[in-house]
Order: C-alpha cells, then sequence, then structure tokens
C-alpha cells in the first residue's frame, strides 16, 4: 500500500468510495468541495492505494489554530487492515510538520462504530457545542464583491523638467520589444498583486500578446542592479491622447525614491509623441501615496467613479493571503 496525494484523475473512484463508505451525505457535493480544497494552501486530500486500486482516503486541513479530519473512508471489504489507522497516522504528520498541535474531528450520530476507531489512536471526546450556519449564493455575491473608487486625471500641458531624484545603485530603463508574455505575467504579479491588479490575470496568453505586442504599446521595464524592480506601461492607442498604466514597482523597491523616478520618466515618453493630454488613473486599493505623488507631478483629478469588482482571492488569481486597501 501506498499514499499519495489527490490527482485530477481519481475524482471517480474517490466519489465510488465515499458513496460505498455512506459519506454521500447532501449538500456535500465532491465536485465543489474537492476543487476548494485544493485551491486552499492549508488543506489536502490523501488517498491510499494498493497498484491502481483506491483503498482509502482522509482529507486534512487547518483554520490557522487547529487541524481537521474530514472524509476519512477505507473500502467495506477492507476494513480492519490498518489503513485506516494508516492515514490517520499520514494527516497527523502533515498536521505536525505546519507546527499545529491539535486535531479534531466530527462523528455524526449516525456513525457511532467510529468513535471507538478513534478512541485507540488517542483521540477523546471533547464537551464542545457545534453551531453551523450554511452560506448560501447570497452570501457568496456579497463577499465576492469589492467597492473600488477608481480617480482619473489629466495633464494638458507639457510640465517643466522636474529634477531627477538621485538614487543608489546600478539603474536603467529599458524599454521591452516583444516581451514574452512570461515575463510580462512575471512583472504584473510582482508588481501588481499587494495592490489587486487582477484583470489582466484572467487574460489568455494570446489576449495578452495582442495587447502587449501591440506597437502603439511601449513598456518600460525598470532594472535595479540587473533585476527588475518595476515597470510602467505607456498606452498610444487612442488619437490624440496617451495614458500611462500599470505604473509599479516591487514591493522590495516601494520607499527608496524610485516611484518618482519612474513617474518622471514615464511623463517624459508620454508627452514624447505631443498629445493634446495624458492620462493615468489610481484607486483605493493602489498604494495611498499614489494620487498625491501623481497630483504633485502636475496631473489634476478630473474624475471619480466607483465599481465594484469580483475578488480576485475568490478565483485563485491573487493570493489569498493578501488583503486589499478597502476605502
Amino acid at each position: 500500500m501506498h499514499i499519495r496525494v489527490y490527482r485530477d484523475e481519481d475524482f471517480g473512484a474517490v466519489v465510488a468510495l465515499w458513496k460505498d463508505c455512506g459519506l454521500d451525505h447532501a449538500p456535500n457535493d465532491p465536485a465543489l468541495d474537492i476543487p476548494i480544497l485544493r485551491a486552499s494552501k492549508h488543506g489536502e486530500l490523501f488517498l491510499a492505494f494498493e497498484d491502481a486500486l483506491l483503498l482509502g482516503s482522509i482529507m486534512i486541513g487547518h483554520d490557522g489554530h487547529r487541524a481537521w479530519i474530514y472524509r476519512l473512508a477505507v473500502r467495506p471489504d477492507r476494513r480492519h487492515q490498518r489503513i485506516g489507522r494508516a492515514l490517520v497516522n499520514h494527516a497527523e504528520g502533515w498536521a505536525a510538520m505546519r507546527g499545529l498541535r491539535k486535531i479534531q474531528l466530527m462523528i455524526r450520530e449516525t456513525n457511532p462504530d467510529v468513535q471507538s476507531f478513534y478512541e485507540k489512536l488517542g483521540y477523546e471526546i471533547t464537551p464542545r457545542t457545534v453551531m453551523a450556519r450554511w452560506l448560501g449564493p447570497e452570501d457568496r455575491e456579497k463577499a465576492g464583491k469589492i467597492e473600488v473608487v477608481v480617480n482619473l486625471l489629466e495633464m494638458t500641458q507639457r510640465p517643466a523638467r522636474q529634477p531627477v531624484p538621485t538614487l543608489e545603485g546600478k539603474i536603467a530603463i529599458l524599454r521591452a520589444e516583444k516581451m514574452p508574455v512570461r515575463f510580462f505575467r512575471y512583472l504584473y504579479a510582482g508588481v501588481g498583486d499587494p495592490w489587486f491588479w487582477y484583470y489582466r490575470r484572467y487574460l489568455s496568453d494570446a489576449e495578452i500578446a495582442g495587447i502587449i505586442h501591440d506597437p502603439r504599446i511601449e513598456i518600460y521595464v525598470l532594472y535595479i542592479d540587473g533585476s527588475p524592480a518595476g515597470y510602467v506601461e505607456i498606452d498610444r492607442r487612442h488619437e490624440s491622447e496617451v495614458t500611462i498604466n500599470h505604473l509599479g514597482l516591487m514591493a522590495e523597491h516601494i520607499g527608496k525614491g524610485l516611484g518618482p523616478y519612474l513617474l518622471i520618466f514615464a511623463i517624459d515618453a508620454a508627452w514624447q509623441s505631443d498629445p493634446t493630454r495624458v492620462l493615468i488613473e489610481t484607486c483605493t486599493l493602489d498604494h495611498p501615496s499614489a494620487l498625491p505623488l501623481y497630483q504633485k507631478a502636475g496631473f489634476h483629478p478630473i474624475g471619480q467613479r466607483t465599481e465594484f469588482i469580483d475578488d480576485p482571492r475568490m478565483s485563485g488569481h491573487v493570493p489569498s493571503h493578501l488583503e486589499p486597501r478597502l476605502p
């Protein structure tokens, strides 16, 4: 027997196992439960096999305080062969490796026989009142939206040349022509994840290539000592006006004076085509210094709108541990 992590091709066998073991209780739908677990960094589904034959399963996860065991199942014709014990030991090891000090589980009143099994493994009845509430579509809809206030700013004349900040290190700004999509995704995530840049996460490689390889789109990458530190995108697709998009820095380079440096460069680049105006946007999810920085550089607010965006953490497009800058 060997124990390994669940794979997509195991779905049918796992559902059949849980049905044979009486674990197919509505509304616990495996088609929903398993993807949620796999999208989390705090849980795992382990399966026991003998060659290609599925013998059992156990689901282990934690809430940051304690671990929980679910979906322990062993084929009815292979019980009393220490398979369940091996699965529990494997799950306990998973929890112990993460520094968790306690594992809990719940037993249905309709399944009293399993209590003695866990007692033999050292588990005890803990007097607690368990309360629950089912979450419906309205809860998901409410939780899945973030209110964002977007400010649009413009500059209608080329500003006087601003003093360029004196910075440490070897600094270069290079235009990336025909940038590989993979490198763009790296920059977009590295710069934008803390500020919930999400839209282009939803785009396919072909769709992103269609944007960043457009000759009217210019992407300039800021390098510090040879490594990418940030980037800015200059959009010339609209006649007579230029938009500065996605100006930002990698987290480790914030607070070093590079933001004003990159903004001065972006403004100079934007005015090279003599547009009637240059536009830039910022929102309540961005760094709090973005709006005053843009205004100090010569941009003036011309409009504001409120949007309700899909929370990109819910879909896994942005790491779940990040918190948005809510208004």
